[in-house]
């Protein structure tokens, strides 16, 4: 909290620069109907977006008590991006890392790393988290791209609406409805890195039913991988592990089924069907998941107003082999997962009098398990109630507050606040000084993994560097406490015209960060078994016998966001960001045996999208960033700063066909966004759509 008083002064800064504007006297009607048509601007670009992540209910955009951007289906379907990294990077404050042709992780305002386990992510509020590894796939979406009417990014803690695991924010994907998609869609693709995919999207609506049909299948051969030597100081130097990368492959499929039953009430049932293969990486690893390794679905809600009642099964196998650890026979590690996960859940806002909104809802969840390499891990219930008042204090000052309470058996109970003042000088203007407390439970793997795996290193030795193997032991920890955030923001989001800014300067603290660490070493007194010298001539901290899991002390993370949006004209959308984040600030271990992201990145895009042709260039930037998440200290180090840049170029031949050429990197820069991850070199490829 040392740099906390900087914070404060920024918020008392901002509060006495709105005051003089809230204590001017409001104009009678005559003179505000003038006013309000001398000041008249251009259409707004916030006022239009309506967003339902920050509250679980509508809200205009600029409303939200918290940090948010929205990727519209216009940015969507001519953006150059055929994976969800490129589309998410765009996003200041976002952290993407591209492991391999399938493995995508993505957190806010932190570090990611090679399991990323703080983001929430949800397709149409359905929970695409997996809790017994604690991160998201995201091949397991089952709709196609275009499919999406938006995609929501909260940044900063949101347990106290979303429960556990909102712990850095939420991305939350929102689909058409099938009335939004009727017709019938046809798109094809391939090109470099043996790229081929396709898709096909058929929807009807009569008087009260519509339904919507959708299939899809993407493949991919894999990026290179890097060799020579880890960059880091680790004597001797550790070459990059050799093993057979892999590529993925995607089928997926999904129906939807909506009732109209009346003017302001829907039914909507649906199921769904992924499957994917590919490469995992792992704090032990890369592991390579069989062809076949699904996750399906089936959901029903309904929603009368703002009352939203959900109910959804998950249903999750697979099974994968590790590529570089062996267990203790000598095989590679296999892991088999399966879960099924059972929910329902509401919620409903409700207006008292004339100042207060209340929102409210709840959440039942069942979590079943069987995994491999955690036999002894037990099945989890989820029970959790949320509530928060929005107090109009003013025209001109909202007040929300708030808190959610979850219990997780066996792992216990924990209580979310949060609070947000919002300051709106003017309706375009809106000003929030904001407090966030969120979680994350510990997952199945970090309570109860419990493998025996061979390690083996290249061992110098008098006549000369000899292969050596040696046990391993990875072990849970059961009395793993939950992962606790506190966060304190000053936001700003506004509207000049036709240029909409937003600003977030954050702090946050992160208590009992979850770390997988060598928790033993072999040594002179206790050797590796077949050490093949004298004793003595064992290193000390060098050779781990026993890995596990750790709360370890806090870790301090503070920066600022900045994003301006312009457009012009409806055709034209120009748009820059960026976010300077310093090094988190870590109590309880050396600040070298935890992930470090970058300092800064920037994005710059613009948007055409005329009558025939369109396009879409983006340019990213990253600093270096430091990892510590795979293995032990040999394979730590930095991945360089790195600047790609996309583009797609597109026309509309008639309203029946179009084609469009898209490339990622194109210009073929070295991009490696994880210290274990491949080479994410050019793509380029070429599609056609037909619609009907």
């Amino acid at each position: 909290m040392a740099k906390l008083p900087k914070l404060l002064l920024a918020a008392l800064m901002l509060t006495l620069f709105c005051l003089p504007v809230l204590a001017e006297e409001t104009p009678a009607d005559g003179e505000a109907d003038k006013a309000a048509k001398t000041e008249e601007a251009p259409k707004s670009v916030i006022e239009d977006v309506i967003v339902v992540t920050g509250r679980r209910t509508e809200q205009l955009l600029h409303e939200v008590p918290a940090a948010i951007s929205v990727i519209t289906s216009e940015d969507i379907d001519s953006a150059p991006a055929d994976d969800y990294g490129d589309l998410l990077r765009n996003v200041p404050g976002l952290n993407v890392s591209q492991m391999s042709a399938r493995d995508i992780q993505i957190s806010s305002r932190q570090a990611t790393s090679s399991l990323a386990t703080d983001q929430l992510v949800l397709l149409d509020g359905r929970t695409l988290y997996l809790d017994f590894f604690g991160f998201v796939m995201w091949d397991y979406l089952p709709v196609n791209p275009r499919e999406l009417k938006q995609i929501e990014v909260m940044r900063g803690p949101s347990s106290a609406v979303w429960g556990a695991n909102a712990l850095s924010g939420v991305v939350n994907l929102i689909t058409k409805s099938p009335r939004e998609l009727a017709g019938t869609s046809v798109l094809l693709g391939g090109g470099e890195l043996g790229t081929l995919y396709g898709s096909v999207t058929h929807a009807r609506a009569a008087d009260k039913l519509s339904y919507k049909l959708s299939a899809g299948y993407y493949e991919q051969d894999p990026y290179p991988r890097p060799t020579g030597f880890i960059p880091n100081d680790f004597v001797p130097p550790t070459p990059y592990p050799d093993y057979q990368n892999s590529g993925t492959s995607q089928p997926k499929l999904d129906v939807r089924v909506d009732y109209d039953a009346t003017e302001d009430s829907t039914w909507s049932f649906g199921t769904g069907y992924s499957s994917t293969e590919g490469i995992m990486h792992s704090g032990i690893g890369p592991f390579d998941i069989d062809s076949g390794a699904y996750l399906s679905y089936a959901k029903a809600s309904y929603r009368k107003r703002a009352l939203t009642v959900n109910a959804f099964v998950n249903l999750l196998d697979g099974d994968a082999s590790n590529l570089l650890t062996r267990d203790a026979t000598g095989q590679p590690l296999v892991l088999g997962f399966e879960s099924q996960t059972y929910n329902i859940d509401f919620a409903d806002t409700r207006i008292f009098g004339d100042r207060h909104v209340i929102t409210y809802g709840g959440t039942a969840r069942r979590n079943n398990f069987d995994l491999t390499i955690a036999p002894d891990g037990e099945d989890r219930d989820e029970f959790g109630l949320f509530v928060q008042d929005e107090i109009l204090l003013s025209d001109k000052v909202r007040w929300l507050i708030g808190a959610r309470f979850d219990d997780i058996d066996p792992i216990g109970s924990v209580v979310s606040p949060r609070t947000s003042l919002l300051i709106s000088p003017s309706p375009n203007h809106t000003f929030r000084l904001s407090y966030n407390q969120a979680y994350r439970a510990p997952s199945l793997v970090e309570n109860y993994i419990s493998v025996a795996i061979v390690n083996q290193v290249a061992l110098p030795t008098p006549f000369g560097v000899i292969p050596f193997a040696f046990p391993t032991q990875a072990r849970g920890n059961p009395d793993l406490e939950e992962e606790d955030l506190e966060a304190y923001e000053v936001g700003y989001v506004g509207t000049f015209g036709k240029t909409s800014v937003s600003l977030s300067i954050y702090q946050t603290e992160l208590e009992g960060s979850t770390d997988f660490f060598p928790a033993e070493f072999y040594s002179a007194s206790n050797p590796p078994p077949g050490w093949p010298l004298p004793p003595i001539f064992v290193p000390p901290g060098t050779f781990p016998s026993l890995f596990s899991y750790r709360n370890i002390g806090k870790l301090e993370n503070q920066g600022v966001e900045l994003g301006i949006d312009y457009r012009p004209s409806a055709a034209w959308k120009f748009s820059l960001n960026g976010s300077y984040q310093e090094d988190p600030e870590v109590t309880g271990i050396p600040e070298d045996q935890t992930n470090h992201p970058p300092n800064t990145r920037f994005n710059l895009g613009a948007i055409y999208n005329g009558e025939r042709f369109f396009a879409n260039a983006n340019l990213n930037y990253a600093d270096e960033a430091f990892w510590t998440d795979v293995l032990d200290s040999r394979f730590w180090g930095f991945t360089d700063s790195y600047t790609q840049v996309n583009l797609g170029l597109g026309y509309r031949f008639n309203d029946k066909v179009t084609v469009s050429l898209n490339g990622s990197n194109i210009f073929d820069e070295r991009v490696q966004q994880h210290i274990f991850g491949d080479i994410i070199e050019r793509k380029i490829v070429a599609q056609v759509q037909f619609d009907f």
